[in-house]
């Protein structure tokens, strides 16, 4: 019975320490600028994806605002989904990727290439239809990557 007891205790801190990671991980993408209090003009659903974050089960939206976007988690996940917002005219580029087990992601790149992030979504081509709407340039090529570090590296 002991033994039991013990191993429960080991399970349930090994599982309240990744879960720790996991959330310092995913909050360490965080951006959040200087921003008018506005309404979203169009909210797609999706996921987000990250070097150290990747979410299934559409827990993120991509919110588009007369002044840029903002990603975010729905209610249930904002404690371990990111805000990360960025005004237009800070976008390099908005890029389709897509690994060999998952849907296409946009994968949004700032100019000073600090803090990208990507957005798993099935309405890919509303989403920049809008972007390029704002001047946003976008790559409808899809690339192709095998591990989500690759696209943080430079690619011309």
């Amino acid at each position: 019975m002991l033994v039991v007891i013990l191993l429960v205790a080991v399970l349930a801190l090994a599982a309240a320490g990744g879960l720790a990671v996991w959330i310092r991980r995913g909050r360490s993408l965080r951006r959040v600028i200087d921003t008018p209090d506005s309404q979203a003009s169009r909210t797609i659903n999706g996921d987000v994806m990250s070097r150290y974050l990747m979410t299934s089960a559409s827990l993120g939206r991509l919110e588009f605002h007369d002044w840029g976007i903002r990603i975010r988690g729905i209610v249930i996940s904002r404690w371990v989904v990111p805000t990360w917002e960025a005004r237009y005219e800070e976008l390099a580029i908005a890029e389709l990727v897509a690994s060999q087990w998952s849907r296409l992601a946009i994968w949004f790149k700032l100019r000073d290439q600090a803090g990208q992030i990507g957005f798993l979504t099935h309405f890919s081509e509303e989403a920049l239809r809008r972007l390029e709407e704002h001047g946003v340039p976008v790559n409808r090529s899809v690339i192709k990557f095998r591990q989500v570090s690759e696209l943080y590296g430079t690619r011309k």
